[in-house]
């Protein structure tokens, strides 16, 4: 297990000196925004429940049950996105998004949303290396 973390922390590090344009910024574009969209959401949502009652959390799941599974389908289309630095990253966004939705989850999980995207726009942003 040590080793995977060894190596998903050095990718993530080295990812955006591997600087890839991507194949359809738009749809990166838009996929970053509905993940941002989705961690206000959960952090808003996160404000007056807690996890702990499980009247509360049943309530949750029925009012705002879709945020989960619209961030649940953005973490799936992430993991086929065909680069790996943006698949990697937007994954990690889109499963710490699918958290802070949770209803039976802490707002902890929000604040992992924002350091994947920003390593997403610092990619999308960093000139593609010359051969």
């Amino acid at each position: 297990m040590k080793r995977w973390m060894i190596a998903f922390l050095a990718l993530s590090l080295t990812a955006p000196v591997l600087a890839v344009p991507p194949q359809n910024p738009d749809r990166l574009k838009s996929m970053i925004d509905d993940l941002e969209t989705l961690a206000d959401q959960g952090r808003a949502l996160k404000q007056n429940l807690d996890p702990a009652d499980e009247a509360a959390v049943k309530a949750c799941r029925a009012e705002h049950g879709a945020l989960h599974e619209q961030a649940v389908a953005l973490r799936d289309t992430a993991a086929k996105l065909p680069q790996l630095a943006y698949r990697v990253n937007l994954t990690m966004a889109a499963s710490a998004a699918a958290s802070c939705v949770a209803c039976d989850q802490g707002a902890g999980q929000c604040d992992s949303v924002a350091p994947a995207l920003d390593r997403v726009r610092h990619q999308m942003n960093t000139p593609a290396a010359r051969e």
